[in-house]
């Protein structure tokens, strides 16, 4: 009687496992199901709440839709482009744009060097490089806090070895230090997403160029370019989105000289409770997302994106 149940137990999960559909439920539900909860819902209830207001007294949602919190940005009595979050928003671009090239510039001859020779080469370059992301952010964060500023480890080793007579001002808090951080902490997701791209890379055609009398120049904008141009964008993709709304480094390297984006939504929302004013300033952030993998998908597959 057991075993006739056992077997009865058994059929009914294969039952369950035997349509497609089934399956597909079963195995991607949860998955789909957590993406709703974390990501959707959330992002959901920001673009709803940027077209609403928030009582300053009682601290409640006044569920009325208005158009107040995106004419608040740039609302400043002057033009919109001298208003703060107009020019945090362009200075945020800026960072982002030049730190995403800088990441781009050292990490492709480095993942060209490790895709040519591979094996315990390329073991111990990606373990150097992985080795800081073994501690905490906050903590590599604060280590260029400590680098940069007047009295800084740098300014105070050239002081000392007498190569200056004072301190560097491009060594103080600012836009450089901002952008040295940013560079340190996204530089491994360029150089990955570069390798995985030139890792399939036929470098038979490279030697045929270079044999046809080809130039280097020439070989890099004619064959390696073309050939590693998903890898390009999707590191840059790892790296512009996240440093566009970065916000730990800008704070410790920025020092109240800078204020990018995201420093600006968090003195709204923690200073005055304006969630409606941060919601509705995250949505060009959101936009700004969206259209930069809108435009990465009519040049590549996201297949070709993700480096298969």
């Amino acid at each position: 009687m057991s075993s006739d149940t056992s077997r009865s137990r058994r059929q009914g999960i294969i039952n369950a496992f035997a349509s497609r559909k089934r399956t597909l439920g079963l195995t991607l539900g949860p998955s789909l199901i957590w993406l709703l909860l974390l990501l959707m819902a959330p992002l959901t209830f920001m673009v709803v709440l940027s077209f609403m207001t928030v009582d300053s007294s009682s601290y409640s949602i006044v569920w009325q839709p208005t158009l107040a919190n995106y004419s608040g940005l740039f609302n400043g009595g002057g033009p919109f482009w001298e208003t703060p979050f107009f020019h945090s928003l362009m200075l945020s671009y800026g960072i982002a744009a030049v730190t995403t090239l800088l990441c781009l510039v050292m990490a492709f001859p480095l993942a060209y060097f490790l895709a040519r020779r591979g094996g315990r080469t390329f073991k111990v370059v990606i373990f150097l490089v992985l080795l800081p992301f073994f501690t905490m952010y906050l903590v590599r964060a604060y280590s260029w806090y400590l680098m940069f500023g007047p009295s800084s480890v740098i300014n105070r080793t050239l002081l000392k070895i007498g190569i200056v007579n004072g301190p560097i001002g491009l060594f103080n808090y600012g836009i450089p230090a901002i952008v040295v951080g940013l560079v340190h902490a996204y530089f491994p997701y360029m150089l990955l997403s570069l390798y995985a791209s030139m890792e399939g890379l036929d470098f038979s055609l490279v030697e045929a160029a270079r044999d046809l009398g080809a130039t280097r120049t020439g070989t890099l904008r004619d064959v390696i370019l073309p050939l590693t141009l998903p890898g390009i964008i999707s590191g840059s993709l790892f790296v512009f989105v996240p440093a566009l709304g970065a916000f730990i480094t800008p704070r410790f390297l920025g020092q109240g000289k800078v204020l990018m984006v995201g420093q600006l939504i968090e003195g709204r929302i923690t200073g005055q409770y304006a969630i409606d004013y941060g919601s509705a300033a995250s949505m060009f952030i959101v936009v700004s997302i969206v259209v930069a993998f809108a435009l990465a998908f009519r040049y590549v597959s996201i297949e070709e994106l993700g480096g298969v």
